[in-house]
């Protein structure tokens, strides 16, 4: 007796929150009709709650839905962490202050846990700097602190922020509201209208960090090398910088070798030819340990700069001395 008396009060609350906030115009939204699929089957269990949350994030992103700002949204250069298994860019940017020339700049980045992170970058002639750096999900929520020196000077501090990916959960009794929607009782603007006051009071959360524009450049960079050496073997990249149309000469090209830890192995610099190319190699050591290397690409005219990240896998024969290989 006590289940039905709940029931019929949460039933009677949707209603009451569906009509309160029903939208005022007299214009129906129109949503595509795979958003009420989606809903359908979520409500009668036929998919996973994350496929009907991915829904509700594509109106956020055409703005049929609004996400109510919180203290966190409202600090710049925030970056969610990443699923596990996956990474994700960060984007670095500042300015050396006063002193503007071309040179390097060295940056260090104190992360939550007191951790830090090395990076040389090139500066540009007006005094900017731009990297990127790979986000990985074991890294810690909070504040990352981005200091460093330029010519022997100290250059002005910077930060960025990284939060948590808890997935958002969704309470079991809205699922009535969608199979409503879903079945017509209840029409587009009102399914919108009780979502939109479950978003506002919090009951439902969504995260609002949906695709992040791309960082604006006049430079682009592609980097081509083997997918796979073998250790004690020879690994040859090639550079290649252009503004979209036309190769660049004379671009200074960064280059650094890390592993997933983040150890260093090897760096390079130099400038792009007259095709824009800028090409380096090195011998990977003979009991190198089977892994992915990354390498990190930093490139700038004096004007303008660009960053990429290029990853190719270690490998040995199975039976070698000291030879790690998962395959093995």
């Amino acid at each position: 007796m006590k289940f039905v008396a709940a029931t019929l009060v949460v039933l009677l609350s949707l209603l009451f929150i569906i009509t309160t906030f029903s939208q005022s115009s007299n214009s129906e939204l129109q949503i595509p009709s795979w958003i009420k699929n989606t809903a359908s089957m979520w409500s009668d269990q036929k998919i996973a709650e994350s496929k009907f949350i991915q829904s509700l994030q594509y109106l956020v992103k055409t703005g049929v839905l609004q996400i109510p700002l919180t203290e966190s949204d409202l600090l710049p250069n925030t970056y969610i962490l990443p699923k596990y298994g996956q990474t994700s860019l960060i984007t670095i940017s500042g300015t050396t202050g006063e002193l503007k020339k071309r040179n390097n700049a060295a940056l260090t980045i104190m992360r939550p846990d007191g951790q830090t992170i090395e990076l040389t970058v090139p500066v540009l002639e007006s005094g900017v700097y731009h990297t990127s750096m790979i986000l990985k999900q074991d890294w810690p929520v909070g504040a990352y602190k981005v200091s460093g020196t330029f010519s022997g000077a100290t250059i002005p501090v910077s930060y960025f922020y990284v939060k948590d990916n808890t997935q958002p959960k969704v309470p079991l009794w809205i699922k009535n509201n969608a199979r409503w929607w879903a079945d017509g009782m209840i029409s587009d603007n009102d399914f919108v209208s009780g979502i939109q006051y479950l978003l506002n009071k919090k009951i439902i959360e969504i995260d609002s960090s949906l695709e992040r524009p791309q960082h604006l450049q006049t430079l682009y960079i592609d980097v081509q090398g083997q997918a796979q050496v073998r250790r004690g073997t020879m690994q040859s990249i090639t550079v290649h910088v252009t503004d979209g149309n036309n190769s660049i000469d004379g671009a200074t090209v960064i280059v650094r070798v890390e592993d997933y830890g983040e150890n260093e192995i090897i760096d390079f610099e130099g400038n792009t030819d007259s095709n824009g190319n800028y090409s380096f190699s090195w011998e990977i050591d003979k009991n190198a340990k089977a892994e992915t290397l990354l390498v990190f690409v930093d490139a700038t005219n004096g004007f303008s700069s660009a960053s990429s990240i290029f990853s190719f896998e270690v490998w040995c024969h199975c039976g070698e001395q000291d030879c790690d290989s998962p395959s093995c």
